[in-house]
């Protein structure tokens, strides 16, 4: 439990007026912004989305901040989770009491709270400035308020699962991984952190879906080999999100505990072939550099891999690694015990199959790479290349 005292003034209770004592109570006031305290900053898991302070919308609140008296009419303020509230009218001391950071915190106003606590920190806060802010008690969850009071940026469906504690799962099963602390389950995570390139959880999952047997399983119930291909993950990113989300807890759960083995491999098969590709197709003849969306230029570097953050000479668009990254999911064996393995190594079925795979892909009549990776037949003609090498 954490006790903070503050300075405020016209505090108000209010009662919900459906459930009376028996529900939320909500408190309003003014509080001088120069008395909340800089270890607020520990208390912003409740908040949907991280702090982007470089978009207009933040440079007007910390402009106001510094120009306007009546800030605290202008702004629409903080809203606040907490355990206890209590007011001193004789000082005008209020004192908040916080306890589960899951629970207790910012829900709405996170960058008006920025604001604040940055120009705090710099000592360029005015002391006549005030704010307004709503505190909540009886909170068993922030989810859904903060859901319903996001709405000047509307927050994404990744960020309210993050809320939720819905990537669990994919946070243990990529722990193990070197891009692990630049996955943002949320808006803008890590936009405030030095020298960290942030890889949306959305990317991170469609490429992990994309193995899945549970929903795109390679033979179906009459034992023949599926047509259904995973070009949604390329297509759909948000749909590939809700589809995780749709399956219960215990579902995902399992199905990520089943892809664990693999995992690495996967994620370093992308990196693999977004570091091969080019000097494969050349090797094919097939002149990479010549197409527009190689970015190629000499021998200087044009850009960085996805996942490790290589240095790289051409560029290969995501509309190319999708389809052929997928085509090894023909390698996929599930155990008796419904864990995954390899039939063959995914490496050294490259090795073999680069440059085959890679002139199917570049015989495609089309220069446009977003066309090749929603070309279902291209899925289909790659994935059963390996699918004949791994089982004929």
């Amino acid at each position: 439990m954490e006790k903070f005292e503050l300075k405020a003034k016209s505090f108000k209770k209010m009662e919900d007026p459906v459930l009376g004592k028996d529900g939320k109570t909500k408190y309003v006031c003014y509080v001088q912004a120069n008395s909340i305290p800089l270890e607020f900053d520990d208390w912003m898991a409740t908040n949907p989305r991280e702090q982007k302070m470089t978009t207009n919308v933040a440079s007007k609140i910390k402009d106001s901040l510094k120009e306007n008296s009546n800030f605290h009419e202008l702004n629409r303020g903080i809203v606040l989770s907490v355990k206890e509230v209590s007011f001193d009218n004789s000082n005008g001391i209020l004192t908040i009491e916080m306890e589960d950071p899951e629970i207790h915190g910012n829900i709405d106003g996170g960058h008006t709270l920025r604001a604040i606590l940055d120009a705090q920190a710099s000592n360029v806060l005015q002391d006549e400035r005030y704010v307004f802010v709503e505190l909540f008690t009886g909170l068993e969850s922030p989810v859904e308020l903060a859901a319903a009071r996001n709405t000047s940026v509307q927050v994404d469906l990744k960020s309210i699962a993050e809320l939720e504690n819905n990537f669990a799962i994919l946070k243990e099963a990529f722990a193990d991984c070197e891009f692990s602390n630049r996955i943002a389950y949320k808006m803008n995570e890590h936009y405030n952190v030095p020298n960290i390139i942030p890889i949306d959880v959305r990317e991170v999952l469609s490429v992990l879906i994309m193995f899945s047997q549970n929903l795109y399983p390679l033979k179906t119930s009459f034992g023949t080999l599926s047509e259904v291909q995973p070009v949604q993950c390329y297509t759909g990113k948000e749909t590939t999100l809700r589809k995780f989300l749709n399956m219960s807890v215990e579902e995902r759960n399992q199905m990520i505990y089943n892809m664990k083995p693999l995992i690495k491999d996967i994620f370093a098969m992308y990196d693999k072939i977004e570091k091969d590709f080019a000097a494969v197709s050349n090797s094919n003849g097939k002149r990479y550099g010549t197409r527009k969306y190689a970015k190629y230029d000499g021998d200087n570097i044009v850009g960085k891999t996805e996942f490790t953050l290589s240095d790289i000479k051409y560029i290969v668009p995501k509309g190319i690694i999708y389809p052929l990254l997928a085509s090894f999911r023909a390698l996929i064996k599930v155990n008796d015990d419904g864990t995954y393995e390899w039939i063959k190594d995914p490496f050294e079925t490259w090795d073999v199959l680069a440059g085959k795979l890679s002139t199917i892909i570049l015989d495609e009549k089309t220069e446009n790479p977003e066309i090749l990776g929603k070309n279902s037949n291209l899925w289909s003609n790659l994935f059963k290349e390996v699918y004949i090498f791994a089982y004929l």
